[in-house]
């Protein structure tokens, strides 16, 4: 994502799970959007998603979390359902978006889509708020293939 061309600063905060340390949270920045990332081919991985979701404030749910599915390009090996991870998704009224993270193709287009999120999220497109942009999502079947 740091590598895409973009209008604003974009800071990334990996964790491997909630809630995040207290220490330094008065040095942390604000949050704008959280990506919940579950490698479709690990059940570890849904399952520490699903025990970090209860340390995220309720309001973040109104439009800025997304949940990004991997790994279930041959779904025979699949381990976690993409219709589980769907029925989380509609749980917490999130987008959900799915990618293969096969080629750098992939990574740069996955990229470029959550940067979009971001911007919406972060509030720098006039007239779409990240409420607006989950309630859309909805709406549409928010389900979304990225490559």
């Amino acid at each position: 994502m740091l590598k895409e061309s973009k209008t604003f600063d974009v800071k990334i905060h990996l964790a491997k799970s909630l809630p995040l340390p207290v220490e330094k949270d008065h040095l942390r920045p604000r949050l704008d959007l959280i990506v919940f990332l579950i490698n479709l081919q690990s059940q570890f991985s849904y399952s520490t998603v699903v025990s970090s979701l209860s340390h995220v404030d309720a309001s973040f749910f109104l439009g800025k979390v997304c949940f990004l599915a991997t790994g279930g390009d041959e779904m025979k090996h699949a381990i976690v359902e993409m219709s589980t991870v769907k029925k989380l998704a509609d749980s917490y009224l999130s987008i959900l978006l799915f990618s293969k993270l096969n080629s750098e193709g992939d990574c740069c287009h996955t990229a470029q889509r959550l940067l979009q999120l971001l911007r919406i999220c972060a509030g720098h497109v006039p007239g779409v708020s990240a409420l607006y942009l989950g309630s859309m999502m909805r709406w549409t079947g928010h389900i979304s293939e990225v490559v």
